[in-house]
């Protein structure tokens, strides 16, 4: 088995440049109320941004830019090596070792401040139509719920670097996936311009593994 010899703190601002869904879920329907309401941190009432979304939008814009169709399974490849391979059971004897951990995601104390003076719970109410092409009216009116652009999150995530592994080559793949993601989506609705983001240059905290271990345990 592979040493962990390094663990890699990254953070960095996201800012979102359009508004923000990613759905939760209503366990009642309110008359009048928004249509599949965004997630909310259940002990704040504020939107937060889930770690399996923003991992998952990383890894998929990776693989799409490689030409991949369907979640990766050789496990080999940088992004296997960085998200962990998909289960397949011609590749099942192949380790692979997941180096990354997407912490989820919560609004910086500044939006928080912003978005209670201005907005309740820090959600904007959007209203939407399709509209019936013969009859050319309206149709089936849908009222939406989603952080507002300008908001911004503190994004964490954790790297663990393996012995043998190529540091570099790791956090130019992932700074890669942040590019990409910017010229994509996170969430719901991005063809209708929902969920158009950037990101703030990272900041790094770095903790010896192996030097830590080799003083205390010998």
């Amino acid at each position: 088995m592979a040493k962990l010899v390094k663990i890699i703190n990254m953070k960095r601002i996201m800012r979102l440049k359009t508004g923000l869904r990613i759905v939760g879920g209503d366990d009642e329907i309110r008359i009048g109320g928004v249509d599949n309401s965004i997630i909310k941190d259940p002990l704040t009432g504020l939107p937060y941004i889930p770690g399996s979304s923003l991992k998952g939008v990383l890894r998929s814009s990776l693989e799409i830019a490689k030409g991949k169709t369907k979640v990766c399974d050789c496990g080999e490849c940088i992004i296997c090596r960085i998200f962990g391979k998909a289960n397949n059971k011609e590749t099942e004897k192949l380790r692979s070792f997941t180096r990354i951990i997407v912490r989820d995601s919560f609004l910086t104390e500044r939006s928080k401040e912003i978005l209670n003076e201005v907005l309740p719970f820090g959600v904007e109410i959007k209203k939407e139509n399709s509209i019936d092409r013969v009859k050319g009216v309206a149709a089936s009116p849908r009222t939406f719920d989603r952080v507002p652009a300008g908001a911004e999150f503190e994004v964490n995530i954790v790297l663990k670097i393996f012995e043998g592994d190529d540091e570099k080559e790791i956090l130019d793949a992932l700074e890669l996936a942040f590019k990409l993601v910017e010229h994509n989506y996170i969430g719901s609705s991005g063809s209708r311009g929902y969920g158009q983001v950037e990101f703030k240059k990272a900041e790094f905290d770095y903790f010896d593994v192996k030097g830590e271990v080799e003083r205390i345990l010998g």
